[in-house]
């Protein structure tokens, strides 16, 4: 006699489908590189061959560029906390990446010369800071070596 009727095993469940994005994420890599590195360099050009005063502001973001593309490629997932919560309901990251690089290169905002603006009037004060911690630690890191110099010697 058949024993009792197994229960049916559910199909396994694959993957949950990641949340929706405002854009297709194929759209947005040559999207982005045409915003961060095509747009800026055609103006970058321009701006040589014109001899303008806007080579000074375009040479500050490739400047920022290069030290942006340092620090995202070792912290980008500190930036990618936040976006982590709202990643439940819409992934926003690349969209709001995007849309932070046309506020900077765009010719309508122009918002690297806002950033640029900021940095030269904070630059005495930052530097001061700067310095000022640079001192603190220069002086710990002595205390150190001069403690591990005692110590094995």
């Amino acid at each position: 006699a058949p024993g009792p009727a197994r229960p049916a095993t559910p199909p396994a469940a694959g993957p949950a489908a990641p949340p929706p994005a405002m854009l297709p994420y194929f759209l947005i890599l040559p999207l982005w590189l045409l915003a961060a590195v095509g747009l800026p360099l055609v103006q970058s050009l321009h701006a040589l061959q014109a001899k303008s005063e806007d080579r000074k502001t375009w040479l500050f973001y490739w400047i920022c560029f290069a030290i942006a593309s340092t620090v995202l490629c070792y912290f980008e997932w500190v930036i990618q906390i936040p976006f982590y919560v709202l990643a439940f309901y819409v992934d926003l990251y690349y969209e709001a990446q995007l849309l932070l690089v046309l506020w900077l290169v765009f010719p309508k905002f122009l918002g690297i010369k806002q950033v640029q603006a900021h940095l030269e009037s904070n630059a005495t004060a930052l530097g001061k800071k700067g310095l000022e911690l640079a001192r603190e630690h220069a002086v710990k890191a002595r205390e150190v070596v001069l403690e591990f110099k005692k110590k094995y010697t």
